[in-house]
């Protein structure tokens, strides 16, 4: 199934802005608009600044449209590790290589389904139990 970019209609820097300054809707932050927020903070910062940019700016735009329920650490975590070792020049270019494997299946080749569907996992980092992340 391919996926949904519903920020598309908006350049890097106007989907930044409007993310972060909480203007993007939630019909406009799907799977794939997380992996771009991701992507973009990765090829603007470190690895570390990027995850923290990430899930602070996912919890605080949840929190601000009345679904902080739905935050994931560890699925957020796992995703910006996973896409930091992506060498593609655009975020165009890692989806058209990737797409078919950007499903959670892929998480489910590091984490058991069930670990991953847990409330530790939801609220706080739980280490993959099945393979480690490259």
């Amino acid at each position: 199934m391919a996926l949904l970019l519903a920020s598309a209609h908006l350049g890097d820097e106007e989907f930044l802005e409007a993310f972060h300054g909480r203007r993007l809707l939630t019909s406009e932050f799907r799977h794939a608009d997380h992996l771009r927020l991701a992507w973009l903070h990765l090829h603007r910062e470190s690895l570390e600044a990027a995850l923290l940019r990430v899930r602070h700016g996912i919890q605080v735009f949840a929190l601000h449209h009345g679904v902080a329920h739905l935050y994931h650490e560890t699925i957020t975590t796992a995703w910006v590790r996973l896409l930091a070792t992506h060498h593609e020049t655009s975020f165009d270019e890692f989806l058209a290589c990737n797409e078919p494997q950007l499903g959670l299946h892929l998480l489910h080749r590091f984490w058991n389904p069930q670990v991953l569907a847990s409330q530790e996992a939801r609220t706080r980092w739980v280490p993959p139990d099945l393979r480690d992340l490259p």
